[in-house]
């Protein structure tokens, strides 16, 4: 196991407001949401965000590898990932005000909030850059 910082991803799966399309739900999370999230989420010291727009085009292409294991892919419209130092910074940044009155308004606009489903672990890197970062298994 590497011993540098533990780092921890949140995973948010978003699906999309009812009414809404897929490109008008795209375009309002990244062009809108995204800038919206920037001033808050660096200044509480988010290491990364990330957005994975799962469009209907990106499902059908992955399907034949969900299939491949007898499954199929996950209904949602997105992933929303976001690393942090300590969870306890990114919780004090959704009770932020500034969150409250910004950002949580603005993903009621786009979302459906009642599906959202997370998850989060600590982050440990095999490949990084192109480079194995762990050795290698002898067999």
């Amino acid at each position: 196991m590497p011993t540098e910082e533990k780092l921890i991803r949140i995973t948010a799966l978003l699906f999309r407001k009812e009414g809404t399309t897929p490109e008008e739900f795209y375009h309002h999370w990244y062009e809108v949401h995204g800038p919206k999230m920037l001033d808050l989420s660096l200044r509480y010291g988010v290491v990364e965000y990330r957005q994975y727009h799962t469009t209907p085009e990106a499902k059908a292409t992955l399907d034949v590898v969900a299939k491949a294991f007898g499954k199929d892919c996950l209904p949602c419209d997105g992933m929303a990932e976001t690393l942090v130092r300590d969870l306890g910074t990114y919780l004090r940044m959704q009770a932020d005000p500034e969150y409250l009155e910004k950002i949580v308004p603005d993903e009621a606009a786009f979302m459906d909030k009642s599906k959202l489903e997370f998850t989060i672990g600590y982050e440990y890197a095999v490949i990084e850059n192109g480079k194995a970062v762990v050795k290698v298994a002898k067999d």
